[in-house]
């Protein structure tokens, strides 16, 4: 109650305080590849890229305003003036305040889903409170028309992806979706941050410790730094909204990172689900998980705890200077006599495998900047593999999940993907090319094979022979292909346009689509559309 509580106070306050985001400099997802490219490259020993949001020392938030002067419009411009600084830009010696227009108009038209139209608006702001105290909040939402695959994945979920819940207003489906938090930092050493919000903690694409790909929830975050280390500590608020469920859970996170040398740094995570409420009543803030430096799994074993844990391992290893290799193992569950029967027992037709509990999966990627020595070429490819019925538990409410979505990877388990993207920059254009594949086995009947972290894994079928992509074998072929013309940098205004095309297809369905879009854009959300 009292982690609840603190949580509560921190997050009304701050329309009273005002919001900030000196640690982190907001930019668009193309933007941000290239912002990142020289304290990446740098070798810097207190740069965690893994962990968003990135913790900036004076020096990087430096180096990138010098970037961003570069896509200035020319003086000759009529839209010069327009083109430069924030909305509303106020500094003081100790108070500041910067606000942005969030305006998102895109005209989609595809081969299953006709016209479909999206606009959003809203603002965002930062507020610097002298130099200790910051923070950041956006206040967005609109209405829009979802192309075919998203459709059916609301319609499945009651939620729009990446983001919550909507309404549908006929033709069209509205959402709000306000976000933001508050900053302390006492020391370079530590930070404390709050808010209403998402992590992210990995190097790929996706991750599958914890990623952007649900919905806002409520986190508190403490933040130390020492010599090349980094500690993250994480206490949030989740929600089961299910129909009949609406049942809040809670959850804990540590993340250690160390930059062992200027060119490999090592991750080790762990995380702690579980339910606010037991056949008790109200269960609360479990004080046994505060500890900050011990891992939970014994914990658990002490307390005989039936709470849902995965422990992780990641690391990032630099070639050169610009090519970063990365990967990382993720443990739901490990028997080591069961998952290496396949190994020890490869001939033994007696000897049963494929064993549900074995709860593992795992990503390897690679990517860089200037391919092929060509400036400003970005590229990423990476690999994600993720056994049945990781991240599922025997409640549904102790599940990896928020708002019916998965905190990690958005294929939930019983999958393997592969996302190829290639990014480049030249002057005030931006373009990106994006294809990835999945193959993942659906759920038929009342079975449940794995992919689902909604269904309980009671619901599987027997205590063996659990292989990747059981159930219905299914398949999904993704292309990009975007552009974007950079009108201002600072609040991020930028022309827009592309097309995509997906397929997807199995033994008892295939849906394919084909669609171009076109519009302005100021929001910093990534499209949630690229599963």
């Amino acid at each position: 109650m009292i982690f609840k509580r603190t949580v509560v106070i921190l997050w009304l306050l701050l329309p009273l305080i005002g919001f900030s985001q000196r640690l982190v400099v907001p930019h668009s997802p193309l933007l941000e590849t290239f912002l990142q490219a020289e304290p990446m490259g740098s070798g810097l020993p207190n740069v965690h890229y893994n962990i968003q949001p990135v913790v900036l020392n004076e020096d990087l938030i430096s180096k990138r305003k010098e970037l961003l002067k570069t896509f200035v419009l020319p003086d000759s411009s009529a839209l010069h003036r327009f083109s430069k600084g924030h909305f509303i830009d106020y500094k003081k010696k100790w108070f500041g305040v910067e606000i942005d227009p969030i305006f998102h108009s895109i005209g989609r038209y595809g081969t299953s889903s006709g016209f479909t139209p999206e606009l959003i608006g809203g603002l965002r702001g930062n507020v610097f409170l002298g130099k200790n105290f910051v923070g950041h909040f956006s206040v967005r939402g609109g209405s829009f028309k979802p192309v075919a695959h998203l459709e059916r994945f609301m319609n499945e979920n009651n939620v729009n992806p990446g983001t919550g819940e909507f309404n549908r207003n006929g033709y069209l489906t509205s959402f709000f979706d306000p976000s933001g938090y508050i900053s302390y930092s006492p020391t370079e050493k530590f930070n404390v941050q709050a808010g209403y919000d998402k992590l992210y903690m990995g190097n790929g694409y996706r991750s599958l410790f914890l990623s952007d790909n649900s919905d806002q929830y409520m986190f508190l975050k403490l933040d130390t730094k020492v010599w090349r280390l980094r500690y993250v500590n994480v206490f949030a608020r989740f929600q089961d909204i299910r129909p009949g469920a609406y049942r809040n859970k809670l959850g804990t996170f540590h993340y250690l990172s160390l930059n062992i040398a200027k060119r490999f740094t090592i991750g080790l995570f762990e995380s702690i689900i579980w339910q606010g409420a037991d056949s008790t009543g109200v269960r609360g803030f479990e004080f046994n998980y505060i500890n900050p430096i011990i891992f939970y799994r014994p914990v658990e074993f002490s307390l005989n705890s039936p709470d849902n844990v995965v422990l992780g391992f990641d690391f990032r290893y630099r070639i050169g200077k610009n090519n970063h290799l990365y990967g990382q193992l993720i443990l739901d569950e490990f028997l080591s006599n069961e998952v290496f029967k396949n190994i020890t027992a490869r001939n033994d037709t007696t000897v049963q495998k494929g064993f549900w509990g074995n709860k593992q999966g795992f990503q390897v990627g690679i990517k860089g900047w200037n391919l092929f020595w060509i400036k400003d070429l970005y590229y990423q490819f990476e690999f994600n593999w993720v056994r049945p019925f990781t991240y599922t538990h025997v409640t549904i409410e102790q599940n990896y999940g928020h708002n019916n979505q998965p905190l990690a990877h958005p294929r939930g388990a019983n999958f393997m993907e592969s996302v190829n993207v290639l990014r480049y920059r030249k002057k005030n254009w931006l373009l990106e090319a994006k294809f990835i594949y999945a193959n993942y086995g659906l759920d038929t009947n009342n079975v449940s094979y794995g992919g689902n972290i909604y269904r309980s894994y009671l619901q599987r079928d027997g205590e063996y022979e659990h292989e990747m992509i059981q159930g219905l074998d299914t398949k999904s072929f993704l292309w990009q292909v975007r552009a974007e013309y950079v009108l201002n940098a600072t609040w991020d205004l930028r022309l827009v346009g592309g097309f995509s095309s997906r397929v997807e297809t199995s033994s008892l369905h295939r849906h394919e689509e084909l669609y171009f879009f076109f519009g302005i854009s100021s929001d910093l959300t990534r499209p949630f559309d690229d599963f």
